[in-house]
C-alpha cells in the first residue's frame, strides 16, 4: 500500500511538472473572461493568454485571444457589445493594450472600470483620468476570434 501512494505521488508530481493542469487553467480562465464579458465561451479554444497583474496595487495586463466562432447573431443582444467599427476612445483603448489592428467585421465591448466612472458603458471621460483600468474585447468575425484585454494602472 505505501509503495502503490508513493507512485501515485510520483506520478502526480510529473504530470504536474509537465503542465498536466493545463485544461483546468485553460477551463479558468476562460470562465473569468465568460464572466466579464457577459457571454458563454466555454465552446472556445484559447489561443493565447498572457496576464501581468501583480505588485500591491496588481498593476497589469491580461491579453487573451479565443477562437471561437457563431457569436455574430448573439453579440448584438448582450449589454454594453456594439457593432464595429470602434469609438474613437476605443480605438485609442485598444492601440494602448496593443490590440489588433484592421479588424473591421465585428463587434466590440468596452467596459470602464475605473472607481470614478458613471457609466462603464459610457468610454468618453476613460482618457481624462490619471490611471485607467477597463476592459476591452474585439470579436473579429471573419477569423472567428476574440481578443480580451484587461489594464489595470
Amino acid at each position: 500500500m505505501k509503495r502503490f501512494l508513493t507512485l501515485m505521488l510520483i506520478l502526480l508530481a510529473v504530470l504536474t511538472a509537465c503542465g498536466g493542469d493545463g485544461n483546468l487553467r485553460e477551463g479558468r480562465e476562460l470562465r473569468q473572461m465568460s464572466r466579464a464579458l457577459g457571454l458563454d465561451l466555454s465552446a472556445g479554444v484559447l489561443a493565447r493568454y498572457e496576464d501581468s497583474h501583480g505588485g500591491f496595487l496588481g498593476d497589469g495586463l491580461t491579453a487573451a485571444e479565443v477562437e471561437i466562432g457563431g457569436l455574430d447573431g448573439r453579440l448584438g443582444d448582450i449589454p454594453g457589445w456594439r457593432p464595429l467599427p470602434l469609438s474613437e476612445n476605443g480605438a485609442e483603448a485598444l492601440e494602448l493594450v496593443g490590440g489588433p489592428e484592421g479588424v473591421e467585421e465585428g463587434f466590440y465591448y468596452l467596459y470602464d472600470r475605473h472607481s470614478q466612472s458613471q457609466d462603464p458603458f459610457d468610454d468618453s471621460d476613460l482618457h481624462q483620468r490619471f490611471s485607467w483600468n477597463f476592459t476591452i474585447a474585439v470579436y473579429d468575425s471573419r477569423n472567428e476570434r476574440l481578443y480580451y484585454y484587461e489594464f489595470d494602472t
